[in-house]
């Protein structure tokens, strides 16, 4: 049995007769005459051809024959298509669907015409250069008389386009959306009303042409981006800021495509179209690789005295004195300069923020990744009946990004509420509201943050401790430009007696980004302590490991469980403690696996459950490199089970396994039991969990003894 539902033949009609209602509703101001007499006209057709016109609206191709069109809800196609040919929802093709057609064609079938018509082509030329040359040389009356069957190619393609633009706020060829929300793969936002995402017909119209013209120079060639640069000028001016910001983005690509192409003044042509600070940016560095030094300063001051934000103001301080001030380096280098370094072990290169939390625990500190979490989260959940509370929040269902948000209207849109908000947290009372709001709507899918098991109380023990005026002064900040500044925050978040600490972690390699860069220095300028922790990579003798082995119900961790675990802490090559339980897997274990380990039901029955251990063998686990013999074996089992709990497993891991076979290559096996053999390493109990454990132990103590001379040779 599918676990689908199964919809109706003409599931696809209800969903387009659903799009069609719900724009004729909500954006009854923005429609025009042609989409009007769309509606109008497409009501008139018999159903089956609107279920014909709309299976052929749905598909990529552009032309069709009779083949194409089969389909068993709908009858009598000839008649159906005759039915859209007179009501103008369909035509036969003609040549200006020539290279269209040619492209639904397979590459063996253009070969073909090419060889019937003396047409040379190469064996090298893509499919599109073969279809190009049938295309120059084969007249098109004489390419469709080699086609028995007549082609037709669907009506109103533009106006439908618009309509899905309408309802989706973006480009979109089909209703796919609608058939995987009545499949229940994809959850929506069921509200009773929605509110237009355009609010005219000029700012809608815009945002269609510019949508489509940044979608054409997807995968564009040099005379795409040619073609697209001289119509450029013909795009409708912007009406809105939402009209504005797409130009802004199509400006800027076009005159990145002129850089490359060495073509400076079209590139700063094009660049002085967009008001990017990408742009302005590009600008600058063009004009003074030219020298033009007087233009240069103009322009750095006119940013200085009125930057759009804090990154741009950023770039123009920094260069402004690397290039006129004499200052040998720039922000980027100082502040890394200037941030704290710290050794951690090798294994934790990839998980530098890893390496960074056990350094500032071992502190005292509580360290917390929240990297763009803490902030959008804070924002949402203070004005969480403003964003997703109002009448006409989103768009649609499928919409998830409150529509309050949307050209930084925000502040503009509920100044009392602002004001309200921020006075509660200047004057610390943030905390009831946060409560509040969690009471009410914790785990409640949106578009403005995501939840985390913890969040709650993170935003408790946050709040508490934070200085009450720089959370004040960020969360205003998010009122005014939630959707340029929701990322490019911290790392790391410190909570402790003293307060509470921002830090962005750079591994060896990692560079701090401008956009970080701005972040730190908006959070230093509220008032928060934030810095730069930089991370180097070394072996360290004084590193904790713990050597871990379990048995389990059987081999794949998404369906079976732990019934033993075995573990042995090591420092400086001495065990320091070990940690052995049986565990009740709350299933059976097969016979075959009793025969291998030893462990029967009986055995198991007492035993605790794995949610009774798992405190003790996480603070047991607590600052230590994770090893085990094949590790990915041990280590997926315990995720999984950790994460049955709703919980993180999160370690730097060590492979004995993989280890043997690098520090001592050429040996006859690399398992447990016949390493312990080679190495006269005593297994008395093979299968059990902490002999297993003890055997592994005596391995890595091999392994760091060449991973830790290596350093020392060195």
């Amino acid at each position: 049995m599918s676990r689908f539902p199964v919809l109706p033949p003409t599931y696809y009609h209800a969903h387009f007769s659903e799009m069609l209602a719900f724009v004729r509703d909500v954006y009854a101001s923005v429609l025009g005459e042609a989409e009007h007499a769309f509606i109008t006209d497409f009501a008139g057709l018999s159903l089956e051809a609107q279920c014909l016109f709309i299976r052929m609206s749905n598909r990529k191709r552009p032309v069709f024959t009779i083949a194409d069109l089969v389909y068993a809800e709908i009858g009598e196609i000839e008649w159906r298509l005759e039915e859209l040919v007179e009501a103008g929802f369909a035509r036969r093709a003609c040549a200006e669907d020539y290279r269209s057609w040619l492209d639904t064609l397979t590459r063996p079938v253009l070969e073909q015409i090419a060889r019937d018509h003396d047409i040379a082509l190469s064996r090298q030329w893509s499919k599109a250069q073969v279809a190009r040359a049938v295309e120059q040389t084969l007249p098109f009356a004489d390419f469709a008389t080699g086609f028995s069957h007549t082609t037709w190619v669907p009506g109103h393609r533009e106006t439908v386009g618009f309509l899905l633009y309408l309802y989706f706020g973006k480009l979109s060829d089909n209703l796919t959306a609608f058939t995987l929300r009545d499949l229940g793969v994809v959850s929506v936002r069921g509200e009773t009303a929605y509110q237009a995402r355009f609010v005219s017909r000029e700012e809608a119209l815009g945002g269609h042409a510019y949508t489509q013209a940044l979608r054409s120079l997807k995968g564009a060639t040099p005379e795409d981006y040619q073609r697209l640069a001289e119509h450029a000028s013909t795009l409708p001016s912007p009406a809105t800021p939402f009209v504005e910001g797409l130009r802004d983005r199509l400006m800027h690509d076009l005159g990145r495509f002129f850089e490359r192409q060495k073509d400076t003044d079209q590139a700063i042509g094009f660049y002085a179209q967009s008001g990017l600070f990408e742009s302005q940016e590009r600008t600058i560095r063009l004009l003074h690789g030219r020298g033009e030094t007087e233009h240069v300063l103009g322009l750095l001051e006119f940013m200085l005295d009125a930057p759009a934000h804090d990154e741009a103001f950023l770039f123009a301080d920094d260069f402004y004195r690397r290039k006129f001030g004499k200052k040998r380096t720039s922000a980027f280098t100082d502040l890394l300069r200037d941030g704290e370094e710290i050794n951690a072990d090798d294994l934790y290169r990839g998980l530098p923020e890893l390496a960074a939390i056990r350094h500032y625990e071992a502190q005292g500190w509580t360290a917390h990744h929240v990297e763009n979490g803490l902030w959008p989260a804070l924002f949402g959940l203070l004005f969480w009946d403003e964003l997703f509370e109002q009448p006409g929040s989103l768009a649609s269902e499928f919409d998830w990004m409150p529509q309050a948000l949307k050209d930084n209207r925000f502040a503009a849109l509920f100044p009392h509420a602002v004001t309200e908000r921020l006075d509660a947290l200047e004057t610390g009372r943030g905390w009831p509201l946060i409560a509040d709001t969690l009471a009410r709507h914790e785990g409640r899918e949106n578009g403005v943050f995501g939840w985390w098991p913890g969040l709650g109380d993170l935003l408790r023990d946050f709040l508490n401790v934070a200085p009450p005026k720089a959370v004040r002064d960020i969360m205003a900040a998010l009122c005014s430009d939630f959707q340029g500044l929701r990322d490019g925050f911290p790392d790391l978040l410190l909570i402790g007696p003293g307060g509470v600490k921002f830090i962005e972690v750079k591994g060896e390699g990692d560079q701090v980004r401008r956009h970080q860069l701005a972040r730190l220095n908006l959070l230093r300028q509220a008032g928060f302590e934030a810095g730069i922790l930089r991370v180097a990579f070394r072996p360290d003798p004084d590193q904790v490991y713990a050597v871990v082995d379990i048995e389990t119900t059987g081999g794949q961790a998404a369906y079976e469980r732990v019934t033993e675990i075995g573990a042995v802490k090591i420092r400086n090559g001495e065990i320091i403690d070990t940690w052995q339980s049986l565990i009740n897997p709350e299933r059976r274990i097969p016979p075959f696996i009793t025969e291998l380990t030893g462990i029967s039901n009986a055995m198991v029955r007492d035993a605790p459950r794995f949610a009774d251990i798992a405190d003790d063998f996480e603070a047991f686990l607590k600052g230590t490199v994770f090893v085990a013999h094949n590790v990915n074996f041990d280590y997926g089992f315990l995720s999984a089970e950790y994460r049955r709990l709703e919980r993180p497993f999160r370690y730097p891991k060590l492979c004995t396994v993989a280890s043997m076979r690098r520090h001592f290559p050429g040996l006859a096996a690399y398992g447990l039991g016949p390493l312990s053999r080679e190495f006269g390493i005593e297994l008395k109990h093979h299968h059990r969990a902490l002999s297993d454990a003890m055997a592994a132990a005596e391995l890595l103590k091999m392994v760091n003894e060449k991973r830790l001379s290596a350093v020392t040779a060195f």
